[in-house]
């Protein structure tokens, strides 16, 4: 299934950091904890937010209880489910890893990369 001509329209406006930040989640390139994990930069896969389920694209994007009122705030319900990523503007998905990245984290390992 190809985007949309809204949605292509609206990621050519996007500058670089927009348009990693949105494709990022859906190609698997990204500096979320399992992935750094997998690179070797980390000790842990486990999410920052909840520090329960691996910190991946579909955990922060639809699985994480600890997100569950920020998803609802910016890409409508608590939990999504996989197929509804493709139903969600790329404003929404910038915005909610905007207010993502404001709030603070519950375990932080600041000796993540060395």
């Amino acid at each position: 299934m190809e985007p949309s001509l809204g949605t292509r329209a609206k990621f050519m406006t996007f500058n670089r950091i927009q348009s990693r930040v949105v494709t990022g989640p859906l190609m698997g390139h990204n500096t979320l904890r399992k992935h750094l994990y997998l690179l070797g930069l980390l000790d842990s896969p486990l999410c920052r937010k909840c520090g329960v389920g691996e910190e991946t694209s579909a955990h922060i994007l639809w699985e994480c209880e600890a997100l569950a009122s920020l998803r609802h705030v910016y890409l409508d319900p608590f939990f999504l489910e996989p197929e509804d990523i493709r139903s969600l503007g790329l404003g929404a998905i910038w915005n909610y890893h905007v207010e993502l990245n404001r709030m603070p984290l519950k375990n932080i390992l600041l000796s993540h990369v060395s």
